[in-house]
């Protein structure tokens, strides 16, 4: 791919051919880009560039990852094509929760309660009743408001969400959902949800510490 890259720097520059480099190595450590977050508009330009796009795509095909565009919702990304692929892996509770998220976001999203670029918007308080409603009476593996909200914090930095301030009165945060989540939740969050409860239900275990 060097050559491909180096084409790049001959053609349109060396200002483009870094933004390309910057572009990529964002992706690979973020995973996505949602345009309008703070200082990634020309990250998500790049990705976006019909010139750049063979590049970026076969770059990121070679190393096992495909990319994904959503011009009208503004986000792009990157998802693994195998399981070999070194994408993070997440713990047993971050999935729980990412699959909350997706399940929010797809029954609201089949209602019409979306706002602009297909974004969710609601709050932790009302993500950790869904949580509570889907995985009780299964205590002994249950996840802490704390760590929900750890959890989403770190899903912020992959773009999935966007986390408002801390409301003193209400107690509780705004937390809008992004469309990205789909792509990393499948589309049977639900049903995902459902068969961790019965595992639950018929051995329960801790959650701390261990893989999804």
């Amino acid at each position: 791919m060097l050559s491909e890259f180096e084409a790049i720097e001959r053609t349109l520059g060396t200002e483009k051919a870094a933004d390309l480099r910057k572009a990529v190595h964002f992706l690979l450590r973020r995973q996505f880009v949602f345009a309008g977050d703070p200082r990634t508009g020309t990250i998500y330009n790049t990705v976006m560039d019909g010139r750049l796009r063979s590049v970026i795509d076969e770059f990121f095909d070679s190393c096992g990852y495909r990319v994904h565009r959503d011009t009208e919702a503004q986000w792009a990304g990157i998802t693994a094509l195998g399981d070999d692929v070194p994408l993070p892996r997440m713990k047993l509770d971050e999935t729980i929760v990412i699959l909350v998220l997706a399940a929010h976001w797809q029954d609201e999203v089949n209602v019409g309660a979306v706002e602009d670029r297909a974004i969710v918007v609601t709050t932790l308080n009302s993500l950790f009743d869904r949580y509570k409603d889907m995985v009780q009476p299964n205590a002994s593996s249950s996840i802490s408001l704390s760590r929900f909200r750890e959890i989403l914090k770190e899903a912020s930095q992959r773009s999935l969400v966007d986390l408002g301030e801390f409301d003193g009165d209400a107690q509780d945060v705004e937390v809008a959902i992004r469309p990205m989540i789909k792509l990393i939740s499948g589309s049977d969050a639900l049903q995902r949800i459902e068969r961790y409860v019965r595992s639950q239900e018929s051995a329960p275990q801790s959650m701390d510490g261990d893989d999804s």
